[in-house]
């Protein structure tokens, strides 16, 4: 989840959040138990039907309704069943302070797989979302995986060196989290944007924002440490299945010297922004479908 610096920005109007509302008035989906200790469900989506599975993970504080365009996209497919859910504490799952943390996400996520007994899965990971697929690779490792796809996602947030592909140096780091925790919503208002070479309307700003607040600012803030903090360098070397990284256009020079050298086997494609998958849904389809065929 790369992050830019940030200034604060005036509160959410009422109309926005109308706008908000009636965009997701029709959002609708299930929910599966992860967690009884805590009573815990996540609420996900599905579309299509398929023995090929794919598992999308949204990234910090965001839901279902991102990969909208891949929902819309594989309905009434006959070939493969894609899933997306909201992770824990965020969206329309349940909120909870407890396993604020991408390891317990990670947990859930196994939970989740063996809950909905899915096997033959392709699990993606956008942004933050892509650190719950490390921690899951390095906790549960590939038996029921086919393959996995990572979102505009490094293995090592945080930088080694000025040539390293991160998700933006220490300085980048504290200045969003000064302004995340200063004013949320004008920085979350300006990071949307950001993510989208395209640019998005007001109204899909708009539903986006609303879906960020909807997870707790406590819990937010944990992971948004937690996020910075990962180390998956080695997790990404061992990873024997097929691997797709999508990331975005910017990154390109970093990403594919840090690819090729650790990670020679897997698939790269450069495109788009940081959200690419949403303002170059066509063109991301295009790529995540011939990957897919790949597999089968």
């Amino acid at each position: 989840m790369m992050m830019k610096p940030l200034k604060p920005r005036a509160t959410i109007s009422f109309a926005i959040i109308a706008l908000a509302i009636l965009f997701n008035s029709a959002h609708a989906g299930d929910y599966v138990s992860v967690d009884s200790v805590h009573d815990v469900s996540l609420h996900y989506e599905q579309a299509g039907a398929g023995p090929q599975v794919v598992v999308f993970v949204p990234g910090w504080t965001m839901t279902t309704q991102f990969f909208k365009h891949q929902l819309a996209h594989y309905t009434g497919s006959k070939s493969v069943r894609f899933i997306t859910y909201d992770p824990r504490a965020h969206g329309r799952s349940t909120k909870t302070v407890e396993g604020a943390n991408y390891a317990a996400h990670a947990a859930d996520l196994k939970a989740f797989i063996d809950a909905l007994d899915l096997e033959n899965i392709v699990l993606g990971g956008w942004s933050w979302g892509g650190v719950t697929v490390y921690e899951y690779l390095d906790a549960y490792g590939t038996d029921k995986l086919a393959g996995v796809i990572l979102m505009d996602q490094t293995p090592r947030p945080l930088p080694l060196d000025e040539d390293s592909w991160t998700d933006g140096g220490n300085d980048v780091a504290h200045e969003f989290f000064r302004s995340f925790v200063t004013d949320r919503i004008g920085a979350v208002k300006e990071f949307i944007p950001w993510m989208y070479t395209k640019g998005v309307s007001k109204a899909e700003a708009a539903w986006m924002l609303e879906d960020s607040m909807l997870t707790p600012t406590a819990v937010a803030s944990l992971l948004l440490y937690d996020g910075w903090m990962v180390d998956h360098r080695d997790t990404i070397k061992k990873v024997t299945i097929p691997q797709l990284h999508v990331v975005r256009a910017d990154q390109q020079t970093y990403a594919e010297a840090y690819l090729k050298t650790h990670v020679p086997n897997a698939q790269r494609v450069f495109m788009g922004g940081h959200g690419q998958f949403f303002d170059h849904a066509e063109s991301f389809n295009e790529k995540l479908d011939a990957f897919l065929a790949k597999l089968r």
